[in-house]
């Protein structure tokens, strides 16, 4: 019974290890994220990511050999996102191959 008991006993969890749980704290809360995270947060890529950073709309920081994007500038990046709008990319390319065909069948 005591095998059993102890199998059954939740492990115990130091504070510096909840505290990097990022289920504990909110990641806009967290200084650095890992590219990994902020790509899952962003819905993006971690390519996309260096793509933002090339262009200077997010910052990259590296720490302990590891390169982090910073919290605050993925936020800013999230909230300043243009708004979507529909485009009519479609309708032009179909536009362009009748044009095409038609072109063709006149030769």
């Amino acid at each position: 019974m005591a095998s059993r008991n102890a199998a059954q006993a939740a492990p115990a969890v130091s504070s510096a290890a909840s505290l990097h749980n990022s289920s504990v704290v909110p990641w806009r809360d967290r200084p650095l994220l890992t590219m990994q995270e902020a790509a899952g947060i962003a819905g993006v890529s971690q390519a996309s990511l260096y793509a933002l950073a090339q262009k200077g709309k997010l910052t990259l920081r590296k720490f302990a050999g590891r390169t982090m994007a910073e919290s605050a500038s993925l936020a800013a990046a999230l909230d300043g996102a243009e708004a979507w709008t529909p485009s009519d990319r479609n309708g032009k390319a179909l536009a362009g191959r009748l044009e095409r065909s038609r072109a063709a069948w006149a030769e």
